[in-house]
């Protein structure tokens, strides 16, 4: 099995109420934990989304591919590792995948494709990949 280097990771933890009936976190709540990492990830690399947006700039994500592998549960603790790469002029790729941190199991893997906004169009703005052009 080949081991994945991540450009990110950060650990959460499973909360009461983001569980159903059946006592595992609630499908819906995987895209708050993958949206979660990775607008604390561009913070961390200096990507304000306010500031953006004051300038009329808008991030926005396009799609999302979200396969499911195993539930997390009440209380536990997993890792969101991410991945941040370029796909033509207008495109970011972010590959996320959550892990069980007891166990390392792997829990969902996702697949966010993400752009800019600015009146009405598609920009990936200057300011933006000279901040991360450490990772891509």
């Amino acid at each position: 099995m080949e081991t994945i280097k991540y450009q990110n990771e950060i650990q959460l933890e499973v909360r009461d109420y983001e569980c159903d009936l059946q006592g595992v976190v609630n499908n819906a709540n995987y895209q708050h934990y993958i949206e979660h990492a990775r607008h604390k990830w561009l913070e961390a690399l200096g990507i304000d989304f306010a500031a953006l947006h004051k300038e009329g700039i808008d991030l926005i994500v396009v799609r999302i591919e979200l396969d499911y592998k195993y539930p997390l549960q009440s209380r536990d603790k997993f890792v969101v590792r991410s991945n941040l790469q370029r796909e033509g002029r207008l495109k970011l790729i972010c590959t996320q995948d959550i892990y069980r941190v007891s166990d390392e199991k792997l829990i969902a893997e996702a697949r966010v494709v993400a752009t800019a906004i600015q009146n009405g169009r598609p920009i990936i703005p200057a300011n933006v990949l000279e901040k991360l052009e450490k990772i891509l």
